[in-house]
Protein backbone atom coordinates (compact mmCIF):
# COMPACT_ATOMS: atom_id res chain seq x y z
CA UNK A 1 0.00 0.00 0.00
CA UNK A 2 1.12 3.30 -0.88
CA UNK A 3 1.86 6.42 1.46
CA UNK A 4 -0.84 8.60 2.00
CA UNK A 5 1.22 11.44 1.01
CA UNK A 6 1.57 9.77 -1.88
CA UNK A 7 -1.39 9.61 -3.02
CA UNK A 8 -2.84 12.68 -2.09
CA UNK A 9 0.16 14.10 -4.81
CA UNK A 10 -1.41 11.40 -6.80
CA UNK A 11 -5.32 13.09 -6.27
CA UNK A 12 -3.92 16.75 -6.68
CA UNK A 13 -2.08 15.41 -10.04
CA UNK A 14 -4.76 13.55 -11.42
CA UNK A 15 -7.33 17.06 -11.07
CA UNK A 16 -4.51 18.68 -12.94
CA UNK A 17 -4.27 15.88 -15.51
CA UNK A 18 -7.52 15.81 -16.17
CA UNK A 19 -7.96 19.70 -16.43
CA UNK A 20 -5.17 19.62 -18.76
CA UNK A 21 -7.18 16.54 -20.78
CA UNK A 22 -10.58 19.11 -20.98
CA UNK A 23 -8.48 21.86 -22.18
CA UNK A 24 -6.55 19.89 -25.13
CA UNK A 25 -9.87 18.91 -26.10
CA UNK A 26 -11.29 21.67 -26.41
CA UNK A 27 -8.27 22.71 -28.73
CA UNK A 28 -8.36 19.42 -30.75
CA UNK A 29 -12.03 20.02 -30.86
CA UNK A 30 -11.90 23.73 -32.18
CA UNK A 31 -8.87 23.39 -34.56
CA UNK A 32 -9.11 23.52 -38.69
CA UNK A 33 -5.65 22.33 -38.93
CA UNK A 34 -3.45 19.75 -37.49
CA UNK A 35 -1.00 20.14 -34.93
CA UNK A 36 1.22 17.61 -33.59
CA UNK A 37 2.27 19.74 -30.61
CA UNK A 38 -1.75 19.64 -29.37
CA UNK A 39 -2.06 15.76 -30.24
CA UNK A 40 1.37 14.86 -27.99
CA UNK A 41 -0.08 17.16 -25.09
CA UNK A 42 -3.33 14.73 -25.32
CA UNK A 43 -1.09 11.73 -25.56
CA UNK A 44 0.68 12.88 -22.77
CA UNK A 45 -2.10 13.88 -20.25
CA UNK A 46 -3.92 10.06 -21.19
CA UNK A 47 -0.17 8.40 -20.48
CA UNK A 48 0.43 10.35 -16.82
CA UNK A 49 -3.30 9.62 -15.76
CA UNK A 50 -3.59 5.93 -16.59
CA UNK A 51 0.07 5.49 -15.06
CA UNK A 52 0.04 7.33 -12.42
CA UNK A 53 -3.63 7.38 -11.07
CA UNK A 54 -4.46 4.11 -12.29
CA UNK A 55 -1.47 2.45 -11.89
CA UNK A 56 -1.29 4.02 -8.17
CA UNK A 57 -5.54 2.75 -7.89
CA UNK A 58 -4.36 -0.49 -7.85
CA UNK A 59 -1.01 -0.50 -6.23
CA UNK A 60 -3.06 -0.30 -2.64
CA UNK A 61 -4.78 -2.86 -2.93
CA UNK A 62 -2.04 -5.36 -4.72
CA UNK A 63 1.40 -4.79 -2.99
CA UNK A 64 2.92 -6.67 -5.23
CA UNK A 65 2.58 -3.43 -7.80
CA UNK A 66 4.37 -1.30 -5.23
CA UNK A 67 7.92 -1.68 -6.44
CA UNK A 68 9.85 1.15 -6.16
CA UNK A 69 11.78 0.59 -9.35
CA UNK A 70 8.77 0.59 -11.38
CA UNK A 71 7.47 3.57 -9.90
CA UNK A 72 10.55 5.26 -10.64
CA UNK A 73 10.44 4.65 -13.81
CA UNK A 74 6.52 5.35 -14.08
CA UNK A 75 7.41 8.71 -12.61
CA UNK A 76 10.44 9.35 -14.60
CA UNK A 77 8.46 8.97 -17.86
CA UNK A 78 5.51 11.16 -16.59
CA UNK A 79 7.76 14.14 -15.47
CA UNK A 80 9.28 14.14 -19.09
CA UNK A 81 6.54 13.45 -20.93
CA UNK A 82 4.69 16.14 -19.28
CA UNK A 83 7.64 18.62 -19.51
CA UNK A 84 8.01 18.07 -23.18
CA UNK A 85 4.29 18.46 -23.91
CA UNK A 86 4.31 21.62 -21.96
CA UNK A 87 8.03 23.12 -23.46
CA UNK A 88 6.29 22.07 -26.84
CA UNK A 89 3.01 23.52 -26.51
CA UNK A 90 4.75 26.94 -24.50
CA UNK A 91 7.19 27.14 -27.78
CA UNK A 92 4.24 26.77 -30.03
CA UNK A 93 1.96 29.12 -28.58
CA UNK A 94 5.05 31.68 -27.59
CA UNK A 95 2.69 33.06 -24.85
CA UNK A 96 1.99 36.58 -25.95
CA UNK A 97 -1.10 38.44 -25.22
CA UNK A 98 -4.31 37.14 -26.38
CA UNK A 99 -5.67 40.51 -27.16
CA UNK A 100 -3.08 40.59 -29.99
CA UNK A 101 -4.80 39.88 -33.09
CA UNK A 102 -1.38 39.66 -35.20
CA UNK A 103 -0.57 37.35 -33.00
CA UNK A 104 -3.80 35.39 -33.05
CA UNK A 105 -3.99 35.40 -36.57
CA UNK A 106 -0.38 34.17 -37.17
CA UNK A 107 -0.33 31.54 -35.14
CA UNK A 108 -0.47 27.49 -36.09
CA UNK A 109 -2.11 26.41 -32.83
CA UNK A 110 -4.14 29.98 -31.41
CA UNK A 111 -5.49 29.81 -35.50
CA UNK A 112 -6.83 33.31 -34.79
CA UNK A 113 -9.38 32.51 -31.71
CA UNK A 114 -8.74 34.49 -28.47
CA UNK A 115 -11.04 31.44 -26.72
CA UNK A 116 -7.77 28.88 -28.16
CA UNK A 117 -5.26 31.26 -27.01
CA UNK A 118 -6.31 31.46 -23.68
CA UNK A 119 -7.06 27.83 -23.47
CA UNK A 120 -3.52 26.85 -24.78
CA UNK A 121 -1.74 29.03 -21.89
CA UNK A 122 -3.92 27.52 -19.25
CA UNK A 123 -2.83 23.67 -20.73
CA UNK A 124 0.34 25.06 -20.83
CA UNK A 125 0.24 26.18 -16.76
CA UNK A 126 -1.37 22.93 -15.42
CA UNK A 127 1.24 20.90 -17.55
CA UNK A 128 4.06 22.70 -15.42
CA UNK A 129 1.82 22.33 -12.49
CA UNK A 130 1.86 18.49 -13.11
CA UNK A 131 5.61 18.44 -14.29
CA UNK A 132 6.85 19.74 -11.17
CA UNK A 133 4.55 17.01 -9.17
CA UNK A 134 5.82 14.68 -11.05
CA UNK A 135 9.03 15.84 -10.25
CA UNK A 136 8.87 15.76 -6.53
CA UNK A 137 7.33 12.25 -6.83
CA UNK A 138 10.78 11.09 -8.92
CA UNK A 139 12.81 12.62 -5.61
CA UNK A 140 11.25 11.11 -3.13
CA UNK A 141 11.28 7.70 -5.54
CA UNK A 142 14.73 7.46 -5.85
CA UNK A 143 15.48 8.74 -1.76
CA UNK A 144 13.17 5.59 -1.16
CA UNK A 145 14.64 3.32 -3.54
CA UNK A 146 18.43 4.44 -1.85
CA UNK A 147 17.29 3.33 1.22
CA UNK A 148 15.05 0.31 1.03
CA UNK A 149 16.48 -0.96 -2.59
CA UNK A 150 14.64 -0.99 -5.85
CA UNK A 151 12.38 -4.15 -4.86
CA UNK A 152 11.48 -3.19 -1.24
CA UNK A 153 13.96 -4.98 0.11
CA UNK A 154 17.23 -3.64 2.06
CA UNK A 155 19.97 -3.71 -0.24
CA UNK A 156 19.97 0.10 -0.40
CA UNK A 157 22.06 2.47 1.32
CA UNK A 158 19.95 1.80 4.77
CA UNK A 159 20.45 3.42 7.95
CA UNK A 160 17.67 0.70 9.12
CA UNK A 161 19.68 -2.66 8.08
CA UNK A 162 19.08 -5.07 10.07
CA UNK A 163 21.99 -5.81 13.32
CA UNK A 164 23.62 -9.14 12.99
CA UNK A 165 23.21 -11.26 16.42
CA UNK A 166 25.99 -12.18 18.24
CA UNK A 167 26.66 -13.38 21.56
CA UNK A 168 24.22 -14.57 24.31
CA UNK A 169 20.54 -14.75 22.69
CA UNK A 170 18.22 -12.58 24.92
CA UNK A 171 14.92 -13.87 26.29
CA UNK A 172 12.81 -12.74 23.18
CA UNK A 173 15.10 -15.14 20.63
CA UNK A 174 14.48 -18.25 22.39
Amino acid sequence: MLSAADNLVRIINAVFLIISIGLISGLIGTQTKHSSRVNFCMFAAVYGLVTDSLYGFLANFWTSLTYPAILLVLDFLNFIFTFVAATALAVGIRCHSCKNKTYLEQNKIIQGSSSRCHQSQAAVAFFYFSCFLFLIKVTVATMGMMQNGGFGSNTGFSRRRARRQMGIPTISQV
